[in-house]
């Protein structure tokens, strides 16, 4: 099934990859662990399942969006973060924004699961920081380029050190109202929709986000840094620095029309953000991204 090569264009077209719902553009297996780059064709607005983990998994999403429902869990998942299952778990997917959506999927063994993230999280959902990010971009990079499995195996343990860091810190719950938890969660599934859905919605103002959830802008603002522990405009500014990260790992070559697409006021903007949220420039990632040394 490895589709490496094509257009994500043409592998959105093509029936025999739509009927499966997926593509895999790459694979590493290395240090015991598998690696798989996968581009999601699957469009169904609704949940479609139920499917069954087979398997110990770490998923990180890189670019769009999607619904999952994970042993009855729901929540939204974007290139600010990814999600865990365990054999056995339940799961359904949907995809509200559309198709399209890519993710790195990391098979580990029992083992190597119970000893990063032992117990139960408080939930399955995780989010990763700027520069873990970064550590996840150039490890497919560094595979891209040939590196050797000692290198890959040494950058996926790396990896897996940052996430199990992260992992278990998202929220669940926001009050002691099960009614209010409930419709704070929606509140920040649907935004983070919104966000994910690509520039339309990140070129939107917190007045103009606030319409089109049906909130006002302090109720949205209020509700989604007690749901997520973080602020709206932190996480406007993740999905940001790693569209352009995205978009340079695609051959985008122009940071000043990277700047100009994802509404920084400028080229020195964008810097100024990138390096905050990732620790570089985004001049220094575009050499680490690229697929050749």
């Amino acid at each position: 099934m490895n589709d490496e090569g094509r257009s994500i264009g043409e592998l959105l077209k093509d029936e025999a990859v739509r009927e499966r719902r997926g593509a895999l553009r790459g694979w590493i297996s290395a240090a015991g662990i598998t690696v798989q780059d996968i581009l999601c064709c699957e469009d169904s607005s609704g949940f479609v399942g139920p499917g069954h983990a087979d398997g110990y998994t770490v998923v990180l999403a890189r670019s769009g969006g999607y619904l999952r429902r994970i042993a009855g869990e729901e929540f939204f998942v974007d290139a600010s973060g990814g999600y865990l299952t365990r054999p056995g778990d339940e799961h359904r997917v949907a995809h509200p924004i559309g198709p399209g959506d890519r993710s790195t999927e990391i098979r580990i063994g029992a083992a190597l699961f119970a000893d990063r993230f032992d117990g139960p999280p408080l939930s399955r959902r995780f989010t990763v920081t700027g520069a873990t990010d970064v550590h996840h971009r150039s490890l497919l990079a560094a595979a891209r380029r040939g590196a050797e499995d000692f290198e890959l195996g040494e950058r996926l343990h790396r990896l897996l050190d940052d996430v199990a860091a992260s992992a278990g810190h998202w929220r669940t719950d926001t009050s002691g109202r099960p009614a209010a938890a409930l419709a704070h969660a929606r509140l920040v599934r649907d935004v983070c929709a919104v966000l994910a859905g690509g520039t339309p919605g990140l070129l939107l103002s917190l007045e103009e986000l606030a319409r089109e959830v049906g909130v006002s802008p302090h109720h949205l603002s209020r509700v989604f840094r007690a749901v997520t522990g973080t602020t709206l405009t932190h996480h406007r500014n993740e999905l940001r620095v790693r569209a352009v990260l995205h978009a340079l790992e695609e051959g985008e070559g122009s940071l000043r029309t990277l700047a100009y697409a994802y509404g920084f006021a400028d080229q020195a903007h964008l810097t100024r953000v990138c390096r905050s949220h990732t620790g570089c420039v985004p001049s220094a990632l575009r050499g680490v991204l690229a697929d050749r040394a």
